[in-house]
């Protein structure tokens, strides 16, 4: 993901003239639907997404959704699709007949119950409306009388706080949902999930309590042995989560019998349903073990072996290639770094332009400057105003000297004259 804010700059204004694959993921994010074509399956994200919001009853609580983006990705949609921004995050842009009944429901809110706005909030998150979710969320948080329906709106709003503020509310957030499960009305499953939460945010950035963490690790390991026969994607994610624990400590064994366990768990999900949501569960334990394998037991061969495995499973979703790119740059392996990085950008959305710019670095690193020249050329059109990038582009282009040499002067002239203008 993107992990500079120069970067989060080219996932606002990036590819503006450009062909791009419009994939099931663009799609998706922009209407709620997609259609598949040829031979390849829509991504997993995609189908669980479109399938949630199909086949959800509002009235019960439990929307699901895999993953929750952030406010950048819808940027990147808009600008691809060139729409105003604010048109999809407040959803006046309604192209879709799913687009227009989920914008139905945000126009007529008063109407719904507790539990319809909050699945309403939960639609909006899974398509990266955030601040609209957030809205929901807080009109509806102000009907909530009981402890489950407390534990439900504090979930979304800890959920939203990872991706909207840095985690700044989540530990207030979690803090309830804490005291609606001492109550006993939440339901193992769910209690799990808040305890999943807690442990993967308190290892990333401690954005819950120590306390809140330890007590955490204690109930979910409890929990977990009373959910297995009924909540088998519950148990799944809280082994994944609970792998982090001695990851972190740097114990690959220990490591690895809780990744087992989120197999086990996973696959046991899938057997049962096999859905795009639970197939997510798949897709999350090879994505984890390839982590695992790449910062833990530093075993290039199983990384790999986790990564292909990745794109095997879900081949139309680019972020594995980037992935799988990122286990070759940790080990020094710079020309096949770049060539993922140039298959991620092919695939298409999210992050094309993070998979850009890697790839552009990664080919300058392997010493093969007309290929990052190319790249660097086109981040330039992209992102005129970057003085890293124009100076990156500057370098390749005089190790060549190629005559973008002058258009890369001069553009880093006229930033510096903006820049030093009283």
């Amino acid at each position: 993901m993107p992990s500079s804010a120069w970067e989060g700059t080219f996932l606002m204004t990036a590819y503006q003239s450009v062909e791009f694959n419009r994939n099931a993921f663009h799609t998706t994010l922009l209407g709620l639907e997609y259609t598949e074509s040829g031979k390849q399956p829509a991504d997993i994200f995609s189908r669980s997404c479109v399938e949630s919001f199909q086949d959800s009853d509002w009235t019960r609580f439990g929307y699901r959704f895999t993953q929750v983006f952030e406010d950048a990705v819808l940027q990147e949609t808009a600008v691809l699709e060139g729409v105003p921004c604010d048109d999809l995050a407040r959803l006046r842009h309604r192209p879709t007949q799913a687009m227009r009944r989920l914008g139905d429901a945000v126009d007529n809110r008063t109407d719904l119950s507790f539990v319809e706005r909050l699945n309403l909030a939960s639609a909006l998150t899974s398509v990266t409306r955030l601040d609209l979710a957030d809205t929901v969320l807080n009109e509806a948080t102000q009907l909530a009388r009981s402890n489950r329906e407390r534990f439900e709106a504090a979930w979304l709003a800890f959920i939203l706080a990872n991706r909207r503020e840095g985690g700044a509310s989540s530990a207030a957030a979690f803090a309830t949902m804490r005291d609606a499960i001492g109550s006993g009305d939440v339901p193992t499953g769910r209690a799990l999930d808040a305890c999943t939460q807690a442990v993967v945010w308190y290892l990333k950035r401690k954005d819950v309590t120590e306390d809140d963490f330890t007590w955490s690790v204690k109930v979910g390991n409890a929990l977990a042995g009373r959910a297995e026969m009924h909540d088998a994607s519950t148990v799944s994610a809280w082994y994944r989560g609970l792998a982090m624990l001695p990851a972190a400590r740097g114990m690959p064994d220990k490591t690895r019998s809780y990744m087992e366990s989120a197999w086990a768990a996973a696959e046991k999900s899938v057997k049962r349903s096999p859905q795009a949501y639970e197939l997510n569960l798949i897709k999350t334990y090879y994505e984890s073990s390839l982590k695992e394998h790449t910062y833990v037991t530093k075993d290039f061969d199983a990384a790999v072996a986790a990564g292909q495995a990745l794109i095997d499973l879900d081949p139309a979703w680019s972020i594995s290639y980037g992935e799988l790119a990122e286990v070759h740059l940790r080990f020094g392996h710079l020309r096949q770094a770049a060539e993922l990085y140039d298959r991620a950008v092919a695939s298409g959305p999210p992050y094309v332009g993070h998979h850009l710019l890697q790839a552009a670095t990664c080919w300058e690193k392997a010493d093969t400057p007309q290929a990052a020249l190319t790249r660097y050329e086109h981040l330039a059109a992209l992102v005129p105003k970057n003085a890293e990038v124009l100076t990156r582009g500057l370098d390749c282009a005089r190790r060549l000297s190629h005559p973008s040499l002058g258009a890369f002067t001069r553009a880093l002239e006229r930033l510096d004259g903006v820049r030093t203008t009283p």
